[in-house]
C-alpha cells in the first residue's frame, strides 16, 4: 500500500542519515584539526577526545571520541565549582560561629571557647590575604565581651562532619604530598605545614609554620642523609614532636608536610595564635564529634571571602583542597562520610540527564585515577554554565587565560585567539576545557589526552589543534621522537628513586 511504502522510505532515509552522521560531523568544518588528533593517536596507547561547540548556535563543530570515557584529572574541578556556584550562589560565604560556654567575671571566661566547623577551605590559606584573619577576629570578639583570659579550653564543634579520612580511590603515594592533603570540617593553611630546615655546623633544627604562624615544637633530630622527618602530636597537644634526620647543608630548605588530622592541628594553631595575641588557653584543645553542644553564647561569626573568589582560586591555582572542600560541604552529613562527590554528581545528572555511563567523577578535585567522564558530558556542563545568566560571569571569571595566568600560563596561542580554560594533568592524562573567543564569537572546547603521553607533547598538540581551528597553518610533525640513551638512563634512575622513597613511606606508615 502507498502508506506502507512511504513509511519504509522514511525508515530507509533515517537509516542512511544515521550511517552518515559521523561522516557529516567530521567533514565539517575543520578536517585538519581532526586529522591532527588522528595522527597523534597513531602512537601506541594514545587516545584523544575533543569537542568544539558554537555557544551562540549550539552547533557542534568538531567531535572526536565524544562518547568514550576518559580520565579527566583536574578537569573535574569544572563540574565541582559550577555545581557549587549553582547550588549556593556566587555571594555565598562560609560561616564559622564563635561562642563561649560559662561565665565572664572580671575579664576572665570561666569556661570554654567554642568554634564551629564549616569546611571552609580558605582559613589561613596561602592563596588569600591576611591568613591570620580568623585569629584576629576571634580575639576581637572576646575583647568586645570583656574576655582577656580563658580558664577552660578551646573546643572545635565538628558536629555534622566525620573524622578526617582519605578517599579510598586516591593513590597511596599521593597521600603524603601537600596536594593530596585530607579535607575535613575544619581546614587550615590548605591543610599542610611549611617546614624550614636548618643544618650547618650547629645542631639541626626544623621550624614548623602553619598558615604563616610558627608552632611550638619539641625536637629530636640528628644530621644524616637524606632528610627523613616524622612529625607527631603529643598527647598533651601543646606542641609538635619533630624527629628524624636533616641532611647537612640543607639550611634554608623548604618542605611541605600534609596534615594527617587537619582539625587537630587547627586547634593547636588557634590555641597558639590566640596565646601570641594575649589570650591564654591553659588546657589542651579538644575536638567534639559525637555530641551536640548546648548552653552556648554566640559572640559572632567569622565569614569567608565570597564563593566566586574561592571558585576562582580553585580553578586558577588548581587547588585540590579547595575543590574537595566544596564538593564535601555540598554533601549531606551522611554522604560526607563516603568521600565521594555525591551532591555534585546528582546535581549535574538531574539537570542535564547525565548518567554513570558518561559522568562518573570519584572526587571533587580529579586526584582519583578512577574518575571517568566523556567530553560530551563535560561540554554539556560548559554550555549550561554559559547559558545560565546567574553562572556565566562568575564561572568565566574563574578560568585563567591561556598564555597569561594561572595553571595555563605556559599554553601559548596566537594573539587573535583567547582561551579561558582549566587544565588537568596527572600521570597519563593531559587536558584543557573551557571557552575560546575569536573574532567576536564564543566557543566551548574540551580536549583530553589519555595514555602514553608526555606533558609537553600533549600541550603542544592542544595549541596546534586550537590554532588549526581558526588559522590556516601546516600540520606539525607528530612522529614520536626517540629518547637518547642519556634520557633513558636518567628516567630509569628517577623511577628507581621514586619507588624506593614510596617503599620507605609505606613502611613508615605501617
Amino acid at each position: 500500500p502507498p502508506l506502507f511504502h512511504q513509511m519504509n522510505l522514511r525508515r530507509l532515509a533515517l537509516f542512511v542519515l544515521y550511517l552518515f552522521i559521523p561522516l557529516l560531523v567530521y567533514a565539517q568544518p575543520f578536517p585538519e584539526a581532526v586529522e591532527l588528533l588522528r595522527r597523534y593517536e597513531q602512537r601506541p596507547g594514545v587516545r584523544v577526545t575533543a569537542l568544539l561547540r558554537d555557544l551562540e548556535t549550539g552547533e557542534t563543530l568538531v567531535a572526536h571520541r565524544t562518547d568514550e570515557l576518559f580520565r579527566p584529572a583536574s578537569l573535574v574541578k569544572i563540574p565541582t565549582t559550577g555545581a557549587f556556584l549553582a547550588l549556593r550562589g556566587a555571594d555565598y560565604r562560609f560561616h564559622i560561629p564563635v561562642a563561649i560556654r560559662g561565665r565572664v567575671h572580671e575579664g576572665v571566661l570561666e569556661g570554654d571557647l567554642i568554634l564551629g566547623a564549616s569546611a571552609d577551605p580558605s582559613v589561613g590559606s596561602h592563596y588569600i590575604p591576611e591568613p591570620d584573619r580568623l585569629l584576629r577576629e576571634v580575639k576581637t570578639l572576646l575583647e568586645e565581651r570583656g574576655v582577656k583570659r580563658v580558664t577552660g579550653r578551646l573546643l572545635l564543634d565538628m558536629n555534622g562532619f566525620p573524622r578526617p579520612f582519605a578517599n579510598d580511590t586516591w593513590p597511596e603515594e599521593d597521600l603524603d604530598e601537600y596536594y593530596g592533603a585530607l579535607v575535613s570540617g575544619f581546614n587550615v593553611g590548605d591543610n599542610y605545614a611549611d617546614l624550614y630546615l636548618y643544618a650547618e655546623e650547629s645542631d639541626p633544627e626544623v621550624e614548623v609554620q602553619l598558615a604563616s604562624q610558627p608552632l611550638p615544637t619539641r625536637q629530636s633530630l640528628t644530621t644524616g642523609s637524606p632528610t627523613n622527618l616524622e612529625l607527631t602530636m603529643p598527647v598533651s597537644r601543646d606542641s609538635i614532636l619533630v624527629s628524624g634526620e636533616v641532611r647537612s647543608g640543607s639550611s634554608g630548605r623548604h618542605q611541605r608536610w600534609a596534615l594527617p588530622d587537619p582539625p587537630l592541628y587547627a586547634a593547636l594553631w588557634l590555641t597558639e595564635g590566640l596565646r601570641q595575641r594575649g589570650i591564654e588557653l591553659p588546657q589542651a584543645p579538644r575536638l567534639v564529634y559525637d555530641s551536640v553542644m548546648t548552653g552556648l553564647d554566640t559572640l559572632g561569626f567569622y565569614t569567608s571571602l565570597p564563593v566566586d573568589t574561592l571558585v576562582k582560586i580553585t580553578n586558577f591555582r588548581s587547588s585540590n583542597i579547595y575543590a574537595e572542600a566544596l564538593a564535601y560541604s555540598l554533601n549531606s552529613p551522611k554522604d560526607r562520610a563516603t568521600g565521594y562527590p555525591i551532591a555534585m554528581r546528582d546535581y549535574w545528572r538531574e539537570r542535564l540527564h547525565l548518567t554513570p555511563s558518561n559522568f562518573l567523577p570519584m572526587d571533587g578535585s580529579g586526584l582519583s585515577p578512577y574518575g571517568r567522564l566523556t567530553s560530551g558530558a563535560l561540554s554539556l556542563i560548559l554550555s549550561e554554565l554559559w547559558r545560565d545568566q546567574a553562572l556565566n560571569a562568575p564561572f568565566l571569571a574563574s578560568l585563567p587565560e591561556a598564555g597569561v595566568e594561572g595553571s595555563v600560563r605556559s599554553v601559548s596561542l596566537p594573539p587573535e585567539i583567547r582561551a579561558f580554560v582549566k587544565s588537568g594533568s596527572m600521570r597519563g592524562v593531559r587536558g584543557y576545557a573551557g571557552y575560546i573567543h575569536h573574532e567576536g564569537k564564543w566557543y566551548s572546547i574540551v580536549y583530553i589526552a589519555n595514555g602514553a603521553i608526555t606533558g609537553g607533547e600533549a600541550r603542544s598538540l592542544f595549541t596546534h589543534f586550537v590554532s588549526c581551528l581558526f588559522i590556516d597553518q601546516p600540520l606539525p610533525d607528530l612522529s614520536p621522537k626517540k629518547p637518547s640513551a642519556v634520557k633513558i638512563k636518567k628516567k630509569a634512575q628517577k623511577a628507581g628513586k621514586t619507588k624506593a622513597q614510596h617503599s620507605k613511606r609505606k613502611g613508615k606508615k605501617r
